[in-house]
């Protein structure tokens, strides 16, 4: 069974976006030309792949299939173009790497910026998410690299230890709890907080958490920083939860009490998660094993 990639292509449009139409215009082409190409890949899989309705579409069960395998598909190709361009000249290599919060604003800035400063030949794309986001991504091919909270399981990708964190409660060093040996987040609840913006993977995760206790975050201040949260709870305009990284590089000591949080969950082993090290460019593994160190 022979497929075309520019069809595979316009089919993994469609069903990420939904839309026909939106397919055409991530593709550049006509919505005649995209369901044309979408009726072909039916006739050749034998299957339909898609309900369509007035919303626009969703993948059929075969169609979900259909997707696993074509990003695995254009995956493998865009690795092949990859490896066979490190012998050409002008060789420029992309690496796409997902990772939470906690990665992203604690460790990766100096991890990425030393292996750019030695790998000027490579590009890196870097994409926020939740943990079981960031699986997701990999597992799918959406993501040559990701960096996760260990406290998931990944039967099916390779995994490699990143760092270890904790969160801790921040604030005041004036505040009620800032002598505290440990506290639990249930205890910091009838507090005002100080925390990122919604877009935030660690906000969004310390917002379930909140509810899974009937309660919820009483966010008076959202930033887009480590940086700015930690400078608001120590000027005392409410708590907030960050992983301890964030908390030693950004706080005052004089101004910031630090208080480990006593919860189970707030231990916090990152990994990386790859789906074959070996099956990586070389750029991508020379990352892979920067990130290691």
């Amino acid at each position: 069974m022979h497929f075309d990639l520019a069809d595979l292509k316009v089919f993994v449009a469609a069903a990420e976006q939904g839309s026909l139409t939106a397919a055409g215009r991530h593709c550049h082409l006509a919505l005649a030309a995209v369901s044309k190409r979408i009726a072909r890949l039916e006739e050749q899989t034998g299957s339909v792949l898609f309900t369509r309705g007035k919303q626009g579409v969703a993948t059929t069960p075969a169609g979900a299939v259909f997707l696993r395998h074509a990003r695995a598909w254009l995956y493998d190709i865009q690795v092949l173009n990859a490896e066979l361009q490190e012998h050409a000249r002008g060789f420029r290599g992309l690496v796409r790497l997902a990772a939470n919060t906690n990665a992203m604003l604690g460790f990766l800035p100096e991890c990425i910026g030393e292996y750019l400063a030695r790998n000027r030949q490579v590009d890196v794309r870097i994409e926020e998410g939740l943990s079981v986001e960031v699986l997701r991504r990999v597992a799918e091919g959406r993501a040559d690299i990701g960096i996760y909270a260990a406290t998931l399981e990944a039967p099916r990708l390779e995994l490699f230890p990143f760092r270890n964190d904790r969160l801790v409660a921040v604030m005041a060093m004036d505040h009620a709890h800032a002598g505290a040996a440990e506290i639990r987040f249930e205890q910091l609840l009838d507090e005002d907080f100080v925390g990122l913006d919604g877009e935030a993977a660690i906000q969004a995760f310390l917002e379930e958490k909140a509810s899974a206790l009937g309660r919820r975050l009483q966010l008076r201040v959202g930033t887009r920083s480590f940086d700015a949260v930690c400078r608001f709870a120590q000027c005392g305009v409410g708590v907030a939860v960050v992983p301890r990284s964030a908390a030693q590089r950004f706080g005052d000591p004089g101004r910031l009490a630090v208080v480990p949080l006593a919860d189970d969950w707030a231990e916090r082993r990152l990994q990386i998660a790859v789906r074959s090290y070996e099956a990586l460019p070389a750029y991508a593994r020379q990352l892979v094993d920067a990130l290691r160190g």
